[in-house]
């Protein structure tokens, strides 16, 4: 498992993704000057930043990757361009917007002695010694939804 990170398409200089409560905002720089927030549906913020990402299947193009490297090892980074400022925002092929500080900081994630957690503590859970899977479960949609209703939310 791996994840590809690129440079924001061009004339845009920066992007910052904040999700929920109850909307994505997706705030766009050129050159700098911020030009403008998004507000979108809950959930969609990703899918719109990953339209800003210069990348495509020609993973060459990616100024860093990681992958999983075992218990042992955890995240492994992998800088292909040298002098990366650390400020830099680059985008995951998932559409998580990070900068190269980041990015670099989550070497060694999801190293653990026993095994357990491994790639789950790499990308943002961490399962139970007793239970290999995630602790958080989400209801289907309706019954978030409907949990809404219940307390009060639209």
């Amino acid at each position: 498992m791996s994840t590809s990170y690129y440079y924001i398409r061009e004339p845009f200089t920066s992007v910052r993704l904040e999700e929920g409560p109850g909307h994505d905002r997706v705030t766009l720089w050129e050159r700098g000057a911020n030009c403008g927030t998004l507000v979108l549906s809950l959930g969609s913020g990703k899918r719109l930043v990953s339209m800003f990402a210069a990348g495509d299947d020609d993973d060459s193009r990616a100024p860093i990757r990681t992958h999983y490297g075992g218990k042992d090892v955890g995240a492994v980074v992998t800088e292909n361009v040298s002098g990366l400022d650390p400020s830099l925002v680059l985008i995951s092929e998932y559409g998580e917007p990070l900068t190269v500080e980041q990015i670099r900081a989550r070497a060694g994630h999801g190293k653990n002695a026993s095994g357990i957690g491994g790639i789950g503590e790499l990308f943002g859970y961490d399962p139970t010694p007793d239970d290999h899977r995630s602790t958080e479960t989400l209801p289907p949609h309706d019954e978030q939804k409907q949990l809404k209703m219940e307390q009060g939310g639209r």
